[in-house]
């Protein structure tokens, strides 16, 4: 339930309990975590939770039964900005509900929101002072995050033919990148892949991989990475001006991003340590686990 204050009677805390979502991935439901490691981007989600709620106690204390309100889970994605919901549920004379919903992958992307609320399902043939009447009210809600595509692992990545671009022809790929600290940054940051290295185009499709191509997505992958701390250093500057910034923003995701690196250089070098300066980015990228790891 949100701190705010609504202008009419809510349950108090511990007379909702709202159970732990699950995620259905290879034949078995599982806890959904704050990160969906290995998600293909366009890859459908199937989640379910069960909520329980204490019928005489919400009774008390919302003025409302049980069987006049609904469980209702909606969804949004933080790149494509697209809200859905599922069909709302209706408790059971015990308070037990329980929602399932399919995610239609082509319609996520970056940060998962995903909301439950207990709300008004109808107008109450009696209305008293202080309890909701207005159908849809919102008398308890829960909302939990998940990240599909991690900022320091793998971006959107979108095929592209870069002889009809400003591209180079000859290049394989190219993050698209902003220094707008207050944009969404799944919204902003993409990998580009040149449709021309076709063996490329071919490792970052989905399904199982081969030595080669596995190789290949390190390479990427840490390359990506060490771009993004490098851009990170050099707007060091502008994102220290805030202490914090907007959840999942550019300025919040490269804040953090330094923030986790091993890398003391607070200082993008002269052209004299350049050198240097690449080798110990690519120790810091490695440390965190990008990349090709030493075996």
């Amino acid at each position: 339930m949100q701190a705010d204050v609504r202008p009419y009677l809510v349950p108090r805390p511990g007379t909702v309990v709202w159970e732990p979502w699950y995620l259905f991935d290879a034949d078995e439901w599982s806890l959904l975590s704050d990160e969906i490691d290995g998600w293909d981007p366009g890859t459908d989600l199937q989640v379910a939770r069960h909520v329980r709620v204490d019928v005489a106690r919400f009774a008390q204390e919302t003025g409302i039964a049980i069987a006049d309100v609904a469980l209702v889970v909606s969804w949004t994605s933080s790149t494509t900005a697209m809200t859905e919901a599922a069909p709302s549920v209706r408790f059971d004379s015990n308070g037990m509900a329980t929602v399932s919903a399919t995610l239609v992958g082509e319609r996520l992307s970056g940060t998962l929101s995903l909301r439950s609320t207990i709300s008004l399902a109808g107008t109450l043939a009696k209305q008293a002072a202080g309890v909701a009447s207005i159908p849809g009210s919102v008398l308890a809600e829960h909302t939990q995050q998940a990240v599909l595509e991690n900022a320091s692992s793998m971006f959107p990545v979108h095929e592209v033919d870069f002889t009809h671009t400003r591209l180079s022809p000859t290049a394989s790929w190219h993050l698209e990148t902003s220094t707008d600290l207050t944009a969404p940054f799944f919204g902003t940051f993409r990998v580009l892949i040149n449709k021309r290295d076709r063996e490329l185009s071919a490792a970052v499709k989905r399904g199982a991989k081969d030595k080669r191509q596995q190789l290949l997505l390190d390479e990427l992958q840490a390359s990506v990475a060490t771009l993004l701390l490098e851009l990170a250093l050099h707007l060091r500057e502008e994102l220290a001006e805030r202490e914090e910034w907007p959840s999942n923003s550019v300025g919040d995701v490269l804040a953090r991003t330094i923030a986790v690196s091993p890398l003391h250089l607070v200082t993008p070098p002269s052209p004299i340590d350049l050198a240097e300066f690449r080798t110990q980015l690519s120790g810091a990228v490695r440390s965190l686990g990008r990349g090709r790891i030493f075996q």
